[in-house]
């Protein structure tokens, strides 16, 4: 229960928790910097999320990978 806690309150875009922040609670407002990445992987798949049509013709379809053969 702990851990599902703990999941809950870290941020599901950063991946930090408000604490780290905090300088009340120990945290630094500088603590981190940002850093810019691209992976082959999601640019793949963004590719091909282009090419979904709108509307209903599009509704439900996901975009995965899966190894080659």
């Amino acid at each position: 229960m702990a851990f599902a806690a703990f999941r809950r309150s870290v941020c599901d875009g950063c991946g930090t928790r408000p604490a780290e922040w905090d300088e009340e609670h120990g945290g630094d407002r500088f603590a981190y910097v940002t850093t810019t990445v691209r992976c082959p992987g999601c640019e793949l798949i963004a590719h091909e999320q282009d090419q979904v049509p709108d509307g209903a013709d599009g509704y439900g379809v996901r975009i995965g990978l899966i190894p080659r053969a």
